[in-house]
């Protein structure tokens, strides 16, 4: 079963790596014994780099420089992340971060793989699951479907729709027009 596992999480980050990822998503965040709260957004991903759209806000990741706009202000932050910023702002760069740290299980059930992580150490995240289907029947290419994190009270999911590979490259850089630059590098 490690055996698969390893297969499994190195062909999704490799493919990752490789292709151009796109999907729409919906994050949930359910506080215990509270109503949960959805967002939905949008995101380009290539290795690290990343772009999407969600809560109002723009943000890209070109490899260096985290590129936050906010259209209400007309504002443009550029920073350099820390790993902790990345892993907050896309959670395949934290899963994939994750699993030197983590115990990692894996169990299939109709074509769906589920993935758990569990720290070795406490690092505020309880739990890690993430949901993989392999993207052709029987094939050895596999994309996530579903990454949920337990953190104390706080349980937040991502659920990914439409999501696509390609071999289209893009720039994850935000250059809006007129919008005032807050240069924090």
């Amino acid at each position: 079963m490690k055996i698969l596992l390893l297969s499994i999480l190195q062909s999704l980050f490799a493919l990752l790596g490789q292709k151009t990822m796109s999907t729409d998503f919906t994050i949930t965040v359910q506080q215990q014994a509270s109503q949960p709260i959805s967002y939905v957004g949008t995101m380009t991903m290539h290795g690290e780099q990343f772009a999407l759209e969600a809560f109002g806000t723009q943000a890209a990741y070109d490899g260096k420089t985290l590129y936050m706009y906010n259209e209400d202000a007309n504002e443009l932050t550029l920073s350099t992340p820390t790993r902790e910023e990345l892993y907050q702002a896309n959670p395949l760069i934290f899963a994939k971060a994750m699993t030197e740290a983590c115990e990692v299980t894996e169990t299939t059930a109709k074509e769906v793989t589920t993935i758990t992580f569990v720290p070795k150490e406490a690092v505020g995240i309880d739990r890690i699951t993430m949901k993989v289907k392999p993207l052709t029947q029987g094939g050895k290419d596999y994309a996530p479907t579903t990454i949920t994190m337990k953190e104390g009270a706080q349980t937040t999911t991502v659920l990914f729709r439409n999501l696509k590979y390609s071999d289209e490259l893009h720039e994850y850089v935000l250059k809006p027009e007129g919008a005032f630059i807050n240069d924090i590098r």
